[in-house]
């Protein structure tokens, strides 16, 4: 059947590839975790960690053991690590397909340890120390010590330790330079020594590349998908990000309105002259939110205004009588030597590139681009 809504969320492999490792030889001391959580941020994960296993990849991070377990057949022997908390009753699946989990609290770890009494094997953990983010971990000296001897137990097998910068992002280092003050004092608190040692994210990755420090891992989330974290980011130079993801569709009708006419929900628009307007299949349902009105999109080879309310699945944009059905249309990433950056659509709607991404619904079609060719 031919597709009726030919609205797609372009994802470029290659891209994204490139990207991994321009951070990674950027910050060639330390390996690059993918960040997988989210379904890859609304992108497609099983596709993403495959492309990324397949060309050597081998330490990856998820938000939840139900998102690493849906990874674990395409990328068998790597690292994945949850970020979040997991209910210590999971735990033996966990041991049973290798996932490395993250200890939040003494509490925690103690309840593990009763679970894993009765489970073969040992618990992969990654202790997270809250050094001035306030989510999730410790900063209670006291507690970090009885923590550490409760790693002397044969059940669990001591990774990682880690932090996350909350203002990495940010144009100064104070915040930062604290976390990184309150990190260090605590490694120095454990006498077992974990394997890896994490606290930067895309922003710190990208903006502490030439900092000599005891880190040996480092994450990479929305600078993986050809994101800057910030402006203040960019502005460094270090980098140039490739553009992995563009949402493109195609204009479905065309109609010519009379000056004064209205349209829309809420009649939110009025035409101010003899003009065209523009009809493109998607709307919020697909994550389009109503606050994109008046962002300006590319239609064929002019700058469209979006005019009248988003509707659910579809929405309108002013245009000159050049515009026909079936032109492309493109809201943010690269089509057709076209550029919208997804930065400029997040800040239209005073949000980020993250949320952009991950509001994108299921409805709209993921397709993969490798070498150029759709796969």
């Amino acid at each position: 059947m031919i597709n009726d809504r030919p609205t797609q969320l372009i994802v470029d492999l290659d891209a994204l590839l490139n990207n991994y490792n321009k951070l990674t030889a950027l910050n060639n001391k330390k390996t690059g975790i993918a960040i997988v959580k989210a379904d890859s941020y609304g992108l497609g994960a099983r596709v993403i960690a495959d492309h990324l296993y397949k060309n050597g990849v081998r330490h990856f991070a998820t938000a939840t053991l139900e998102e690493a377990l849906e990874l674990k057949d395409v990328i068998f022997d790597s690292m994945v690590l949850v970020l979040g908390v997991t209910n210590p009753q999971n735990v033996k699946y966990a041991v049973e397909n290798n996932i490395s989990l993250t200890c939040s609290s003494k509490v925690w770890l103690e309840e593990c340890l009763e679970e894993l009494e009765n489970i073969e094997g040992k618990l992969k953990i990654h202790v997270k120390i809250d050094t001035g983010m306030g989510r999730i971990g410790t900063s209670d000296k006291e507690e970090i010590l009885q923590i550490d001897k409760l790693l002397s137990s044969d059940k669990i097998d001591f990774e990682g330790i880690f932090s996350h910068y909350s203002n990495a992002d940010g144009s100064d280092n104070n915040y930062d330079d604290y976390q990184t003050k309150n990190f260090d004092e605590r490694i120095e608190l454990f006498t077992h020594k974990p394997k890896y040692i994490h606290i930067g994210n895309s922003a710190s990755t990208v903006k502490y590349s030439d900092r000599k420090d005891q880190y040996n891992m480092t994450r990479l989330g929305i600078s993986l998908y050809g994101c800057y974290p910030s402006e203040n980011i960019e502005k460094l130079d270090k980098i140039k990000l490739d553009t992995v993801v563009s949402l493109v569709s195609k204009v479905t009708h065309v109609k010519k309105f009379s000056k004064g006419e209205k349209l829309g929900y809420g009649v939110s628009y009025e035409a101010k002259q003899d003009e065209y307007i523009a009809t493109v299949p998607i709307g919020y349902a697909d994550g389009i939110l109503r606050r994109a009105q008046g962002f300006k999109i590319k239609v064929g080879s002019e700058d469209c205004e979006i005019v009248g309310r988003v509707c659910m699945d579809q929405l309108m944009v002013r245009c000159s009588e050049n515009i026909k059905v079936g032109d492309d249309v493109l809201f943010f990433g690269e089509n057709n030597g076209q550029k919208i950056s997804v930065d400029d659509f997040a800040t239209f709607q005073d949000t980020i590139s993250y949320e952009i991404f991950c509001c994108i619904n299921k409805r709209v079609p993921r397709v993969y681009y490798k070498n150029k060719m759709e796969l």
